[in-house]
């Protein structure tokens, strides 16, 4: 089978979790080692680039001094660029990881696999008009929830990770041929390594209105009000925070974003538990990478997040009483800590080769 991955459109310097950097280096990876696989050709950009500086013969890496597009770039690349560097090379098969394809794509005999992770602007539209807004501009709100309508009609085969985003899917497209791959975590799975000596916490902070950052910051002030050692608690805030938000005293530490080996050694080493609030996910990854670096989490009980970590870890955002007690109890080590198995990219990978044959009718 010969089978392109596009990588071009995404950044992978910085981030507040492994995001796209799992999803799409990760499932690059694990497709190196799928045997089924005999040729295999990655699109890449400058920041990449080192990645994939030594892989197998059959593995094949393009465009590697190209800078990730941007602005009028990245929309000439979706629609024109990426088309024609997919003819050119011809594969079997093509597999778009953000699952963003073009209007027209001109694919001649290649196949179209797109992973679509989520139905966001579906979140977004169901919201209050006044909770509408989110960091994007409208033009680029009504593009991508096209492209992703889009993706979903023209794909030979759309993957995806969870059983929520599947039926989000199915209910704009009935007729979608849908594979749940899941996600890949490389992670050795962890002993519990949180110790007496480690008193924090760490929580997540978004620009996004779905990822609840003033919420998260009035229940953790509420908990903290209540706890007798609160003064010695510090809470580390990954993530980008509106210019307009402040953290309420100096145990709250911002980190902005930090590149994962940091983020993993905050975990290890001074964390005690990590914290997740969220109105909408499609699957969400930081509670399991928490998880798979020996650190509990808790995490808003909406159905993505109920499918991949244990409920003992869940809260409802609508209650501070469910907050402080689920807080409590993981804080205080009275729930004994549980890391659910995950798979690997190399198992990952071999779910897609496999929904692939199975399109082309190979059992």
């Amino acid at each position: 089978m010969k089978v392109l991955i596009a990588l071009t459109d995404q950044s992978f310097l910085r981030t507040k979790s492994m995001g796209i950097f799992n999803v799409s280096m990760g499932l690059a990876k694990g497709l190196m080692t799928c045997p089924e696989i005999t040729e295999l050709h990655i699109l890449g950009n400058n920041e990449c680039k080192e990645a994939f500086a030594d892989v197998p013969p059959h593995v094949h890496v393009h465009l590697t001094d190209m800078p990730v597009p941007r602005r009028f770039k990245r929309v000439w690349w979706d629609q024109i660029g990426l088309s024609a560097a997919i003819r050119k090379i011809a594969p079997e098969w093509a597999i778009l990881p953000k699952g963003v394809p073009p209007f027209l794509p001109c694919l001649k005999k290649t196949k179209l696999a797109c992973y679509v992770h989520d139905v966001m602007w579906e979140h977004y539209k169901q919201r209050p008009a006044k909770d509408r807004k989110g960091p994007f501009p409208l033009h680029e709100f009504i593009y991508f929830s096209r492209l992703s309508l889009h993706a979903m009609r023209i794909s030979d085969l759309v993957l995806t990770h969870t059983q929520f985003n599947a039926d989000r899917i199915l209910h704009y497209q009935p007729n979608a041929r849908i594979a749940r791959i899941g996600i890949g975590f490389d992670d050795t799975p962890p002993l519990n390594v949180v110790c007496e000596g480690q008193r924090d916490i760490l929580t997540y902070a978004s620009t996004f209105p779905h990822k609840c950052t003033a919420l998260t910051i009035q229940r953790i002030s509420e908990w903290l009000a209540r706890r007798n050692d609160a003064d010695n608690i510090r809470i580390h805030v990954v993530g980008s925070m509106a210019p307009d938000m402040k953290l309420p005293d100096s145990r709250w530490i911002h980190h902005s974003r930090i590149p994962f080996h940091e983020l993993r050694e905050l975990l290890r080493k001074s964390c005690r538990m990590a914290v997740y609030f969220s109105d909408y996910e499609s699957y969400g990854m930081p509670p399991v990478e928490c998880l798979l670096n020996g650190v509990p989490c808790i995490a808003s009980d909406i159905p993505p997040i109920r499918e991949n970590i244990p409920a003992q870890y869940l809260f409802l955002n609508s209650s501070a009483e469910s907050f402080i007690q689920t807080a409590n109890a993981t804080y205080d080590g009275e729930i004994p800590f549980v890391c659910p198995a995950f798979p690997n990219w190399n198992e990952v990978a071999q779910r897609c080769v496999q929904a692939m044959n199975a399109a082309n009718g190979i059992r």
